[in-house]
């Protein structure tokens, strides 16, 4: 059958459905025949219903919805959450964490939506599992190229993507979300910086408000083991509040300072937080705050003392800096407008913030006892232009309008450079020292390290004999808790009291967290810090050139080289490399403590510029033998001996030498005739020693030869250093 257009049945400028098909879909026409023919179906009329279908589901639908959307917008209950506000992160944390908005058509995958990570906390440091330690044990080095693969594999968040429209389900009610940039931030820091909508329908105002406070409750018992710090930053021209970490809380029982005053700290803050306090402020008209000044030399534990009391009463911390450049008066008093009611306050350095003190000369006569001592401060001629005055900060921190219910806490290493007004009561409730650990506490430092942490403010109680009572138990089973008890006599007894602070002792011990006796044995060479090649200038003491100070305690410096050989002195041939012998010299008759036997050695004298140079002096005088090289130093030893009457301390400073012949000298005595061995090398001076001979480690644990103090412990040492190859 064959289709023929009538002329006489079209109106002018009119042309038929097939005909148009034919011009827009070229071979139409024989398509449309054929179904036609054997279907019995007109397609024209369904493809231009299909056609009209796509226009509108492609240009028409999303106009209508874009509009109906506008409406519904105009009408729906919303709620509006501004970047800087803490909502803000909370909200951005929990969509991250909705299937229904984190696999979105359209969304944003980052690690850092911020310029702080609000996921930071849940990317930390896992426990390793016993796999990883085994993988470590075996091989190292492959573990840490492993673990730095899964470093850089940060978890990926995504959220949804701006300006759209993304839906949700909340008990049972939709619920629209938006994200809308804020424009021109002027900081690329600050280029994500946003507000985030939630729309619902007029009568659903109460799901919204539901939905705010389950998303808060979902923060806080996210952050419920962990304390939060805040630090005042400058954010799109204004100083915010903005989260910088989140850490587990640390027990007080791991901050060593003087046991009474962290006890008596611990008490009045919690004092000052009891649900009564409050009422008791109010109803005599005292204003409810508090405030605390650590003070005392760096290192000394008054950072830690802040955590760990914001840990025990589970208190946030807000850090701010006064030095801060662009912090004004008014941004400080913004800042602590926006406190939480129960917060730590923090200062740190407060010597350091620039706050100008009051002058002397800057100050009015006052004739009016009842002015206030924030009237009375005068800034000086030269105040800056821009900053926190004194009189402005105390104020804010005890002004009329200062806010209550907050703890103040402000550090300084030099309390003397305070102003008086910044210290008086009401302002500064209680100063608490930090002073340099003494016997006690460098005895709870070393327990601390070894002892699991305890819910008590102290590791251990004093006991009558100067040691300490632990409360805990040792970290590993193996380990018996009487030895870590020695073995912190041991190291506070070698340790020079109210010398060294918290975080340097801290700081040596972390390198042996794991070894206890370890820390004991080489806490000499820890406090000492000297070696052969040590300038020792800088220590000694102008009037006695003999004498050197290390630590405001005076000593004497004796240096000592540990000779040892592998040849039979009998048949010049090579012994058992497992058993070395050691020149030993046996001191004269006319000496003190005659016939007693010692290693090479002598004091430091005024020329001796470095231990080498005393080492090379004693060596050559005392054995006729050249210093070649210091292979080795041993443990320092320190000792204390009675001489003239006065108690003398002095320092050991023992090393493994080689040596080699020198030169034979005048005045000294040849006990071996010359030869090719060392031995026949070897000239005694007559008037400090009358033999020498080459031991054994055996000869010395049998006490074949008679030594004086602990010299036979070195020896062992240094046979001990040998055997293992070390040199």
């Amino acid at each position: 059958m064959v289709f023929s257009i009538d002329p006489t049945n079209l109106t002018p400028g009119m042309l038929p459905p097939e005909a148009i098909l034919e011009a827009f879909i070229p071979g139409y026409g024989p398509f449309a025949h054929f179904v036609s023919l054997f279907f019995q179906i007109d397609i024209s009329s369904y493809i231009i219903v299909l056609a009209a279908s796509m226009c509108f589901w492609t240009f028409a639908a999303p106009a209508l919805w874009d509009r109906f959307q506008r409406f519904f917008l105009i009408f729906a209950s919303s709620a509006e959450i501004r970047y800087h506000d803490d909502l803000y992160n909370d909200i951005m944390r929990w969509i991250s964490m909705q299937r229904d908005l984190s696999q979105t058509q359209r969304f944003v995958a980052s690690t850092r939506v911020n310029f702080v990570s609000l996921w930071d906390e849940d990317n930390g440091e896992k426990d390793l599992s016993e796999e990883d330690q085994l993988r470590f044990e075996n091989d190292p080095r492959d573990f840490w190229t492993k673990r730095k693969y899964l470093d850089k594999l940060r978890t990926i968040r995504c959220t949804p993507a701006p300006l759209d429209m993304h839906y949700l389900t909340y008990k049972g009610c939709w619920i629209v979300f938006c994200r809308r940039p804020y424009k021109d931030v002027g900081s690329p820091w600050l280029a994500n910086m946003e507000r985030l909508y939630f729309y619902a329908a007029p009568w659903r105002k109460h799901v919204l408000k539901g939905l705010l406070d389950d998303i808060q409750r979902a923060s806080i018992e996210h952050d419920s083991d962990h304390i939060v710090i805040k630090r005042a930053l400058k954010l799109k021209g204004d100083f915010q509040w903005t989260r910088v970490s989140s850490k587990k809380p640390r027990p007080l029982s791991t901050i060593v300072i003087d046991p009474e005053w962290k006890k008596s700290f611990s008490k009045d803050v919690q004092d000052y937080l009891h649900p009564r306090t409050r009422h008791w402020y109010q109803s005599r008209g005292l204003p409810c705050r508090r405030g605390y000044l650590f003070y005392g030399a760096p290192g000394t534990g008054k950072s830690s003392l802040c955590f760990g009391i914001a840990s025990l009463v589970q208190l946030d911390i807000f850090m701010v800096s006064l030095s801060a450049n662009g912090l004004d008066e008014n941004s400080l008093a913004l800042l602590f407008q926006t406190l939480p009611p129960r917060c730590i306050v923090l200062f740190e350095d407060v010597d350091q913030a620039g706050i100008p003190n009051r002058g002397t000369d800057n100050l009015p006569q006052m004739h009016d006892e009842t002015v206030s001592d924030e009237n009375s401060i005068v800034e000086s001629h030269h105040e800056r232009p821009s900053g926190v005055t004194l009189s402005a900060f105390l104020n804010i921190i005890d002004g009329v309008s200062a806010q209550e219910g907050r703890i103040l806490i402000m550090t300084t290493n030099h309390i003397e450079r305070l102003d008086e007004a910044l210290l008086r009561p009401g302002r500064v409730d209680m100063k608490v020292p930090f002073n340099h650990a003494d016997r006690l506490a460098i005895q709870e430092h070393f327990l601390a390290f070894y002892l699991k942490p305890t819910d008590t403010l102290v590791m251990g109680t004093p006991t009558p004999d100067g040691s300490i009572r632990p409360l805990s138990t040792p970290v590993y089973s193996e380990w018996a808790l009487k030895d870590i008890v020695d073995l912190a006599v041991s190291f506070a007894n070698q340790v020079p009291p109210d010398q060294y602070t918290a975080a340097a002792i801290q700081n040596y011990l972390l390198q042996y967290r794991n070894d206890p006796v370890s820390a004991v044995r080489n806490v000499t060479g820890w406090l000492f810090d000297l070696n052969c090649e040590t300038d020792l200038s800088a220590f000694r003491i102008a009037e006695s050139p003999h004498q050197f100070k290390f630590h405001g305690t005076i000593y004497s410096v004796r240096v000592s080289g540990y000779i040892f050989s592998w040849q039979d002195e009998d048949n010049n041939e090579a012994v058992d490399s497992e058993k070395p012998r050691l020149l030993l010299l046996q001191r004269a008759s006319c000496d003190t403590n005659p016939g007693y036997w010692e290693v090479a050695g002598g004091g430091v004298e005024k020329q001796d510029q470095k231990p080498r140079t005393a080492l090379e002096r004693e060596v050559r005088e005392e054995t006729g033998l050249q210093l070649s090289r210091v292979t080795h130093p041993l443990p320092i030893r320190i000792w204390t001996q009675l001489k003239e009457g006065k108690w003398h301390k002095y320092v050991g400073l023992p090393y493994i030498i080689e040596v080699e012949a020198s030169k034979p000298r005048t005045n000294s005595q040849r006990v071996s005739p010359p030869g090719t061995k060392l031995e026949d090398a070897i000239q005694l001076n007559p008037k400090e020693h009358q033999a020498f001979a080459w031991v054994t480690e055996a000869e010395v644990l049998d006490g074949k030869y008679q030594m004086f103090g602990n010299h036979k412990e070195t020896i062992l040492k240094a046979f001990a250093v040998i055997k293992r190859g070390s040199v």
